[in-house]
C-alpha cells in the first residue's frame, strides 16, 4: 500500500486504483474523458513514492476533497508532474496558511481604506503587489467621504457669502480647510477613476514621513 502523507488518508479502490482523501485541496485536475469535439485529456500525473499515477476522479468530501489515482497510462505524454510526498504536502500546507493569512490582510486593508487610502501612492501600490488589493479603490474610498465634505462645505461658505447665514455649525476656518479637501480629493479621485492609479493626500504623505522618520531614530538608538 502507498504511504499516506500529510493529514490525506489512503484506501484501495477498484481496480487497483487507490482514494486519497485530503482535508483540502490539491488543485489536482481529473480525467476528462473524449468527446464528439475533443479529445481525451489525461488527469494531473503524480509521483507518489516513486511510482507514476494518474489523477482520474475529483470529488468534494465536505471541507475536503476525495482523489481517485490510477496508474499511469504509457500511451498519455506526461506534460507536468506533481509530487506527492512529505515535503510537497508541507510545501502546499504553507502556501496554503501564506493565502490565509494575506486573504485576512487584505480584508484589514480594505476595512481601513478610508484610512490607508490616505498614505503615498507607492505604499498603496506596494499593498496591491503584496496583497492583490486595488490601490486606485484604496484612494478613492478615502477621498470620496471628504469630496462630498468639502462640497458642503463649498455650499455653505457660498450661501453664507449670499445671506450671511451660516448653514453648517464650522467656523470659518473649518469651512475653508473643507474647501481645500474638495480640491485635494477631487484631484485624488480623478487619478483614481480616470488614471487607475493611487493617491494620497497630503496630510497622509506628511504622517508617513513624520513616521518612517521617527522609526529611523528609533533604528539608530538600538543600534548604538
Amino acid at each position: 500500500m502507498p504511504a499516506e502523507h500529510g493529514r490525506d488518508r489512503v484506501s484501495p479502490g477498484r481496480d487497483g486504483a487507490w482514494s486519497v482523501e485530503s482535508p483540502e485541496s490539491k488543485g489536482w485536475q481529473a480525467r476528462r474523458p473524449a468527446t464528439r469535439t475533443s479529445a481525451e485529456h489525461p488527469g494531473t500525473a503524480i509521483d507518489w513514492d516513486g511510482e507514476i499515477y494518474e489523477v482520474t476522479k475529483v470529488e468534494p468530501r465536505g471541507a475536503g476533497v476525495r482523489y481517485t489515482l490510477a496508474r499511469w497510462d504509457d500511451r498519455h505524454t506526461i506534460r507536468r508532474l506533481e509530487r506527492y510526498d512529505d515535503e510537497s504536502e508541507a510545501r502546499r500546507s504553507g502556501e496554503r496558511a501564506d493565502a490565509a493569512r494575506r486573504m485576512g490582510i487584505r480584508r484589514r486593508l480594505l476595512l481601513l481604506a478610508p484610512l490607508g487610502g490616505h498614505l503615498p501612492a507607492s505604499v498603496q501600490e506596494g499593498w496591491e503587489r503584496e496583497y492583490d488589493v486595488s490601490a486606485a479603490r484604496v484612494t478613492a474610498i478615502s477621498a470620496f467621504p471628504l469630496f462630498v465634505y468639502g462640497i458642503l462645505c463649498t455650499l455653505s461658505l457660498t450661501i453664507q457669502g449670499f445671506t450671511g447665514q451660516a448653514i453648517l455649525p464650522f467656523s470659518l476656518k473649518a469651512l475653508f480647510f473643507g474647501m481645500f479637501l474638495m480640491v485635494e480629493s477631487g484631484l485624488r479621485l480623478s487619478a483614481a477613476w480616470g488614471e487607475g492609479r493611487p493617491a494620497g493626500s497630503l496630510e497622509g504623505h506628511l504622517i508617513w514621513e513624520l513616521t518612517e522618520r521617527g522609526r529611523g531614530l528609533v533604528r539608530r538608538d538600538a543600534g548604538r
